[in-house]
């Protein structure tokens, strides 16, 4: 069946619909999960008119402007409340690098994170905070570097870092959850 260009255009708002009610579902069971398949079928429909009803909108099951606010807000809260926290610059931007013995504000969150990362890893240790790439820091950094294949030079550049955020992630931040 060929698509025609009306179907297109039709398909987007539904499939985004789709998308942002089955978020919500994760939290609201009483949302029926659906197939975002750009379809308003009746799972679609069932699930906009249950909406409707716990958020005391008019029970039409036709998505108007009213219905698509409320929907929207709801995901963008929940996105917020639940979703992935927002990355984190800590580098400046360019080809920043903090060599050994280079002073570096940066170095306080790669401390945290380290200490983090030894509670759940033998291969790091707690590194006291201070602005200066050495010590602890600096060999937590080649061990880092060490084990992700990159050149071991203790260098904190930003090859590094996305490494660290990775493992950071993975291991700490995983690992925190309920």
């Amino acid at each position: 069946m060929q698509e025609t260009t009306e179907s297109r255009t039709q398909t987007g708002p539904v499939l985004s619909l789709q998308r942002m009610l089955n978020y919500i579902s994760r939290f609201r069971p009483e949302i029926p999960r659906l197939t975002a398949d750009g379809v308003f079928g009746e799972r679609t429909l069932e699930a906009v008119m249950i909406f409707q009803r716990d958020h005391d909108l008019p029970v039409t099951g036709v998505v108007d402007l009213a219905t698509w606010t409320a929907i929207a807000d709801l995901y963008q809260q929940m996105q917020f409340t639940y979703g992935p926290p927002p990355m984190l610059a800590v580098l400046p931007c360019g080809t920043y690098t903090c060599c050994q013995g280079q002073q570096s504000a940066s170095l306080y969150v790669v401390q945290a994170m380290f200490n983090a990362l030894c509670t759940v890893a033998d291969n790091f240790h707690a590194a006291d905070p201070g602005d200066k790439n050495d010590g602890d820091t600096w060999d937590n950094l080649c061990t880092l570097q060490k084990l992700c294949g990159l050149p071991v030079n203790g260098t904190l550049d930003r090859s590094t870092w996305a490494y660290l955020a990775q493992l950071y992630a993975a291991m700490v931040t995983r690992s925190l959850l309920p």
